[in-house]
């Protein structure tokens, strides 16, 4: 859940049950409209059509994160029965599992980045094979791609060293939306 402004409305997000197109979607509280994260819109409701500002964000692991960030503060929301939570599935009478699995199929789990109009996909797998951090040249831009497998997470900075909005995404929902994305492939040595 979090609040973002959306014009001149400051609406409140929840996940949203179901994917379009292979990817979430998300549920704002104050219209009820349906959002699409990987469009950057909502896609049904009375804020149809409306666009979501992009942030650049980085999604890892809690762990990972304190590293990079020890003094962070966390706020918590008290759940229905009073203990907090961290996610809310708006879908009346359903809540999420009790017990959660924190694995991901990796080999189809990568970073989606555009940068100057270049949409490009960077599957862990790749990564993973690859020297990390890279520097390369995407839409006429310096940008670096960095991966931490045991954070279970990839993020892209420019040449000053600021974080680019970027997306973690299964392989075929980010195709969905970028049907035209090249995909980095890690180059291969011989011995």
């Amino acid at each position: 859940m979090y609040a973002r402004r959306v014009g001149e409305q400051e609406v409140t997000f929840d996940f949203a049950e179901g994917l379009l197109q292979n990817n979430l979607l998300f549920v704002d509280r104050e219209t009820s409209s349906i959002w699409s994260q990987l469009h950057g819109q909502a896609v049904s409701g009375p804020l149809e059509g409306t666009p979501l500002q992009v942030v650049a964000s980085m999604q890892t692991t809690w762990k990972f994160w304190r590293q990079l960030h020890p003094d962070t503060r966390v706020a918590m929301v008290e759940g229905e029965e009073g203990r907090p939570y961290f996610y809310r599935n708006r879908t009346p009478g359903t809540r999420p599992p009790k017990k959660r699995s924190t694995t991901h199929d990796t080999s189809v789990l990568g970073l989606g980045l555009v940068v100057g109009g270049h949409a490009i996909y960077f599957p862990f797998r790749e990564l993973e094979r690859a020297t990390t951090p890279l520097t390369l040249k995407l839409g006429g831009e310096q940008v670096t791609i960095h991966y931490r497998q045991s954070a279970l997470t990839a993020w892209a900075e420019d040449a000053e060293g600021n974080l680019l909005p970027g997306v973690l995404a299964y392989e075929q929902g980010w195709r969905d939306f970028n049907p035209g994305s090249e995909t980095y492939r890690a180059a291969t040595v011989s011995r």
